[in-house]
């Protein structure tokens, strides 16, 4: 493995791990608990940085079909097959329904296990191939790999915080 991969592979790792550490003790419950009106609860977060590294890896990266709906999971907790939360406002935050915490960290995990695979392997080319997105204009796979690393990360921060409110702070 050369030393992008590994630094990457290592990023990936290290968010994942600490989200795991944060959702440490966190109840179906509280997993729906908004800390104040406008916020976002854990387990829409935890469902949302799923499905965001699943249409980014998979669906731009990749070009293959989402975990989501390839994996039976959209059907499994009655959700659409499209759409990954970007966007929703609070009353669609809030209508998610309302799915065990341990399901949706299964869901990520079949999407971490592709992600991981998808990281190992890379190479050059396929860090620098350009691809069309709707919004965004002209990306490359590396604008991708930056772009989960980062908002994964914030997002792993903010199940922290709630967490944290929920919990207390000293874990």
């Amino acid at each position: 493995m050369n030393n992008y991969v590994s630094t990457l592979s290592s990023a990936f790792d290290e968010f994942f791990t600490e989200l795991k550490r944060a959702l440490d003790g966190v109840n179906d419950e509280e997993a729906y608990t908004q800390p104040s009106p406008a916020s976002n609860p854990i387990g829409w977060l935890v469902w949302h940085m799923a499905r965001v590294e699943d249409h980014w890896i998979n669906g731009m990266f990749c070009g293959i079909e989402h975990q989501w709906t390839r994996g039976g999971w959209d059907k499994r907790f009655g959700m659409p097959s499209e759409g990954n939360g970007a966007r929703q406002s609070i009353e669609q935050v809030m209508a998610m329904p309302h799915i065990r915490l341990s399901d949706l960290v299964a869901y990520y995990d079949a999407v971490r296990a592709e992600t991981s695979r998808v990281i190992r392997s890379l190479t050059d080319e396929q860090l620098a191939k350009t691809i069309e997105h709707p919004r965004k204009g002209t990306i490359t796979g590396s604008w991708i790999v930056g772009h989960v690393i980062v908002e994964e990360s914030q997002h792993t921060g903010q199940v922290a915080m709630v967490r944290g409110i929920l919990h207390g702070f000293d874990r």
